[in-house]
């Protein structure tokens, strides 16, 4: 709000948390001149609203929320805002998972082709609202989308990207059917001259080409097939393919991140890039030195011969399976945190297979123990201990890890039960694991 502040706007900052649990933010905005209504969200702020603006996760359901939508009161975001005032080319990208990372690839590759005119945001780090005023027509903005925001858009970007679909945010969009339509309107305002990114081995992302308007670009680890455009894998060698033009890009080996998962997103950040027009070379150098995103699949320390990952950004089963995967060795897993209503049948199969030990704790812990007794694992080949929080989890975890094993913070649950959020529960995590002697 502090742009749309300094523009002549009159901005009013409601939230739920009291004037002193927000001592700190109010103190940093003292300069602007802002309305504050804390403590709740009283329905009579709406007699003098143009617009309401909701931040990430806030349901539509929300009395105010509602209240605004039958008085017709347009609902926005920062983002949308942002859209509406952006001077340059824009490319967005959303997905249920691995957005974070072909964000930040495409980001990396936008920095090597433009320098500091590429401005990398939206869900991840900075809003870009707060540079709009320095980008020049000739610069780049890419942006991390998130469903929510999503929702309230009437603007696509000029290079939108999805990268697929899966069960996520249930407790927020309610059906599957609703939390599709909202990742879809990054689509639905794009003109025949813009560009369209699908996920070609993800179902929910491939169902819906027909909504491409301007260019359809895919990715996929599988050839494709004749007619489509985009980057594939063959024989251990990334490609891209764009009508008669054909582009060996790079060896599948020179990737530094683990796991398959991590190769469909270097393939969905040059289909990205393609898109966008960045040179080879940019792109290229984007991918050869990077290591992986802080909180994702990210490597801590080697104690008594066991390798320690934190991967608290896993806050959904759908990430862990992804996680499980990426590693040979045997796996030492904690997992718990706060559930997101989704299903963990699948992550547990997976885990009854593959995983030497699990550690449960935090609020899903129950759940979890549950599902694995619905499923009739008894027999696990796994032992399951249970504690309260992560710091115990951390000492369990010590104690049953051997020479060999990889050592495992994948939660599949969010980290409201115990943290302010996942870089929070990460950046603890790690401090435990490195007081461990």
């Amino acid at each position: 709000g502090v742009v749309v502040a300094l523009h002549g706007a009159h901005v009013t900052l409601s939230d739920m948390r009291s004037a002193d649990e927000l001592r700190l933010v109010r103190e940093t905005l003292a300069e602007v001149q802002i309305d504050w209504a804390l403590g709740g969200h009283p329905l009579e702020l709406l007699d003098t609203t143009d617009v309401l603006c909701l931040s990430g996760g806030i349901p539509l359901t929300l009395p105010i929320v509602a209240a605004a939508v039958a008085r017709g009161i347009p609902l926005s975001n920062d983002s949308q805002i942002f859209m509406e005032v952006v001077p340059c080319k824009t490319i967005g990208i959303t997905g249920s998972a691995g957005k974070t990372t072909t964000t930040t690839l495409v980001g990396r590759m936008a920095k090597n082709a433009y320098g500091d005119r590429a401005f990398i945001g939206g869900n991840i780090g900075d809003p870009l609202l707060n540079y709009v005023d320095e980008m020049k027509p000739a610069d780049i903005a890419i942006l991390e989308l998130s469903s929510f925001q999503l929702e309230q858009m009437t603007i696509s970007p000029n290079v939108a990207a999805i990268l697929n679909i899966t069960p996520n945010h249930l407790d927020r969009h309610g059906t599957m059917e609703a939390y599709t339509a909202a990742k879809a309107r990054i689509l639905a305002f794009q003109s025949k001259a813009d560009t369209a990114i699908l996920g070609r081995d993800d179902h929910g992302a491939w169902n819906l080409r027909d909504k491409v308007q301007g260019k359809l670009l895919t990715f996929s680890m599988h050839d494709l097939d004749e007619g489509m455009n985009g980057t594939y894998l063959h024989e251990g060698l990334l490609n891209l393919r764009d009508g008669n033009a054909y582009l060996p890009l790079m060896l599948r080996e020179k990737i530094l991140l683990r796991g398959e998962h991590n190769v469909a997103n270097v393939l969905a950040a040059f289909a990205i890039g393609h898109a966008a027009g960045f040179p080879l070379d940019a792109m290229l150098e984007a991918i050869e030195d990077f290591h992986g995103v802080a909180h994702r699949l990210e490597f801590v320390r080697e104690l008594h011969g066991a390798r320690w990952y934190n991967d608290s950004m896993a806050s959904a089963p759908e990430r862990t399976l992804a996680a499980i995967r990426a590693f040979d060795e045997p796996i030492v897993l904690m997992l718990g945190g706060r559930d997101k209503d989704l299903p963990w049948e699948e992550l547990m199969q997976l885990v009854s297979e593959r995983v030497d030990h699990v550690v449960l704790f935090g609020e899903a812990a129950e759940k979890i123990q549950k599902t694995v007794d619905s499923l009739g694992l008894g027999q696990m080949r796994c032992t399951l201990s249970r504690v309260n929080g992560l710091h115990e989890a951390v000492i369990k975890a010590a104690e049953v890890a051997e020479a060999g094993d990889v050592v495992l913070l994948s939660p599949g649950g969010t980290s409201f039960d115990e943290f302010k959020d996942f870089a929070d529960r990460g950046e603890r995590f790690r401090t435990w694991v490195q007081e461990l002697s």
